[in-house]
């Protein structure tokens, strides 16, 4: 009741003002203690135990009150500088909100080298920046830049299960590939659908829907094609927090800070091995 007598006291305004100023005080606070650059950035990566050599999936989200010196293309290219000559750096540039059934039914073309990544303004960047290349699918198409580049995102649009056999997050564990979660939940995490794809048959529902979409695509030298591929059932809900629950219970979880980003890293065959003990012990990481 005090509050609500106090809003009705200060006047539009003052409350600006107020708002203002108080966020005036936390770019301060942010600027003189939580700042980093993209070396501080590095030498991070290095401490969680990242080598240059390996091949990192992000998923990021930029906050300009993160605390990091620079713009989103600058964080791409950190980790550009930090893995792009031995290793690979990759993200997942989806095109959608919501489920990619709602999605396709739209019936929008895919343009590999057009349709916007809405991951995020970090993803977006990346897929602008020269040299980035881009997996020919309208649903998960994957960002990658590095040595093996081409190979882990050839021949995506002949996969009827997107992030399935054959997919860059197939070839993505074979590298014996990392995940790392920049400034944002492990509730985005990807990967999650290539192991629901490896135990499908154990789960007691269908993890697909069963219409199968053939989609119009146009390629990166703008060749037109037709992709077929089937969509995750949207009537599933997953919980990607219970998988991660269950891998810090088996210490498997890397979490760390740098300004006010949070860090957290998890190996691949980590979280296969996980998510197919959670299922066969009857209890997946789903919502059922």
């Amino acid at each position: 009741m005090f509050r609500d007598t106090v809003r009705k006291l200060v006047s539009a305004n003052q409350k600006r003002a107020i708002k203002t100023r108080l966020n005036k005080i936390k770019k301060f606070y942010v600027n003189t203690f939580k700042s980093f650059t993209a070396k501080d950035l590095k030498s991070k990566l290095r401490e969680l135990g990242i080598s240059r050599t390996d091949t990192l999936m992000v998923h990021a989200n930029f906050n300009p009150d993160s605390g990091f010196k620079g713009a989103p293309i600058d964080v791409v290219n950190t980790f550009v500088d930090y893995l792009g000559d031995k290793g690979n750096f990759l993200m997942v540039s989806i095109p959608f909100r919501g489920p990619s059934y709602d999605y396709l039914k739209k019936n929008k073309p895919f343009k590999v080298n057009k349709t916007l990544s809405l991951m995020g303004l970090i993803t977006e960047m990346f897929r602008r920046k020269k040299g980035t290349l881009r997996s020919l699918h309208p649903t998960h198409p994957v960002l990658a830049y590095g040595k093996d580049a081409e190979w882990l995102v050839a021949d995506h649009e002949k996969c009827l299960y997107q992030c399935g056999a054959g997919s860059p997050f197939e070839k993505f564990r074979e590298m014996k590939g990392k995940i790392l979660f920049y400034d944002v939940s492990f509730g985005a995490i990807t990967f999650y659908h290539y192991v629901e794809d490896i135990i499908k048959d154990k789960l007691p529902f269908e993890v697909y829907d069963k219409e199968l979409f053939k989609v119009k695509a146009f390629d990166k030298n703008n060749n037109e094609c037709v992709i077929e591929t089937y969509v995750y059932n949207p009537r599933i809900k997953r919980n990607a927090f219970k998988l991660e629950a269950e891998m810090i219970k088996r210490d498997l979880v890397k979490k760390s800070k740098i300004g006010n980003a949070s860090l957290i890293l998890v190996n691949a065959e980590d979280v296969v091995t996980v998510q197919t003990d959670m299922a066969a012990a009857g209890n997946p990481p789903y919502d059922l």
